[in-house]
């Protein structure tokens, strides 16, 4: 709750006018506590668990060209109802764990400083918070994940995610119930780092499951704007972790490469894309040579 009664006492603490935002912000949370404000991640995560997806259910039901030859394992699919009930078992965890985890968790949100009052941050401070929160709890993830993929952990609990092995979008928070209070600590320690706005936290938590989402469905859509991020691994790179399967030892990283590249853990992934590039190019080259046309696609859909 912001300790001012009205705007005109907002703008005399600040010694300015305030702006646009700031006058939003004002008028939306001025009466709102600090709680109920973190509350707001309990609404954003599920309307992105529930809306985020259906795009890349839609696609894997009609099988619409050129959406479809963009699939990265197009030989697996699942149907509406497989789809449906990877839903039902997100929404179980999200009542009964991650739902209530955000409620309880308030106070450690308070203690690392996380504020909900004026000035907001501009938005270059609102950037370089979200890369050290991304860069953080990447490098962190990396090393949970791959604690995870020993015998123990993967038997006991990261097995529950892997049962897709062609993921999907509905399947990215897909996991047992340890597995996601322990991969909340990397989401947690980057803020606790750099804390910054409560508007900075809610856009950190969103997008932090739209790229999870992002990477577990199952399409390589070249337009995707993520291709422009540096070192970011996308959809084909996690797929190949999933398309592995069991205690798979490769592309552990959530987020970016660089982790995988420097601990080795991505030359099964580099080996492969060796592989299908040289057989493209052969392939493509006989084609020519035959005066017959060639799609990319297809060796995918040969695997």
């Amino acid at each position: 709750m912001l300790p001012y009664n009205s705007l005109q006492e907002a703008e005399i603490s600040l010694g300015r006018n305030l702006t646009f935002a700031e006058t939003l912000w004002f008028n939306y949370s001025a009466t709102k506590s600090d709680y109920f404000l973190f509350c707001h991640n309990i609404l954003f995560l599920f309307l992105i668990f529930s809306l985020v997806p259906l795009p890349l259910v839609f696609l894997e039901i009609k099988r619409l060209y050129p959406f479809d030859s963009y699939k990265i394992q197009p030989k697996v699919r699942l149907s509406l109802n497989e789809m449906l009930n990877c839903y039902k078992d997100v929404m179980f965890m999200f009542f009964f764990v991650v739902g209530p985890l955000q409620l309880v968790s308030y106070p450690s949100i308070k203690m690392i400083g996380i504020r909900s009052g004026l000035p907001l941050p501009s938005g270059w401070e609102i950037l370089s918070q979200l890369l050290v929160y991304f860069l953080v709890e990447d490098y962190t993830n990396y090393w949970i994940h791959r604690f995870l993929h020993n015998k123990w952990g993967y038997e006991k609990i990261h097995r529950v995610h892997h049962e897709y092995q062609a993921p999907i979008g509905f399947a990215a928070p897909y996991a047992h119930w340890a597995e996601i209070l322990i991969l909340g600590i990397p989401s947690f320690l980057g803020p606790a780092m750099v804390p910054g706005h409560m508007i900075t936290f809610w856009l950190w938590i969103a997008l932090r499951q739209i790229e999870a989402i992002d990477t577990h469905s199952g399409y390589d859509f070249p337009w995707n704007p993520t291709k422009y991020i540096p070192f970011y691994g996308g959809a084909e790179h996690h797929d190949y972790h999933h398309y592995v399967g069991g205690q798979s030892h490769s592309n552990f990283a959530s987020v970016f490469t660089y982790c995988d590249y420097i601990y080795g853990t991505d030359k099964g992934f580099r080996y492969q894309k060796k592989i299908l590039r040289t057989l493209k190019e052969d392939l493509t080259n006989g084609a020519v040579q035959n005066g017959g046309s060639y799609n990319a696609q297809d060796i995918y859909k040969s695997e």
